[in-house]
């Protein structure tokens, strides 16, 4: 089992070769390998006039901080921002930024749910004085709701609030 090494530093015997779409080699700042399908993507580098500088291809894989050669000095991966910092001193500070972050989120989360409770509890306290002003005149019902809501009692057509014996 010794030529196993060997053999796939020449490139040979990787499984996921045979049959299929060819797969490339990356190396995250961090050491692990990665053997993934190359992407191809044009891309269009504009200036500030909008005219077309340069044009070509890339490969998307990169974008992801993949390298294609091994790396010389390994960096620390962050779980917080799923990226590679330089320092394990940066991996901790963006650890407390996040959870910064969050918690100022929730505070603001927390505030505006607690103003819309508040505002659906001064709806329900109107409707609930609505009701209790119509269970006074309860034989004044249509009265009651014209003193509240004046355009009720526009409708040219007899529409809106009828009384329980208009339909017999």
């Amino acid at each position: 089992m010794k030529i196993t090494p060997a053999i796939e530093t020449a490139g040979f015997g990787i499984s996921g070769d045979i049959g299929g779409l060819a797969r490339k080699t990356y190396w995250t700042p961090d050491g692990r390998v990665i053997r993934a399908i190359p992407g191809c993507v044009e891309f269009a580098i504009k200036d500030k006039d909008g005219n077309v500088i340069r044009t070509g291809t890339r490969d998307p894989n990169l974008d992801k901080g993949w390298l294609l050669s091994p790396p010389t000095v390994l960096k620390p991966f962050c779980r917080t921002c799923d990226r590679w910092h330089d320092t394990q001193e940066e991996v901790e500070a963006c650890a407390v930024k996040q959870g910064k972050f969050i918690a100022s989120m929730e505070a603001k989360v927390k505030q505006e749910d607690t103003d819309k409770v508040s505002s659906l509890e001064q709806r329900v306290a109107e409707l609930t004085a609505l009701v209790e002003k119509l269970m006074e005149g309860k034989g004044n019902v249509r009265q009651v709701l014209q003193r509240e809501n004046p355009e009720l009692g526009n409708n040219s057509q007899g529409g809106g609030f009828e009384s329980p014996g208009a339909r017999e």
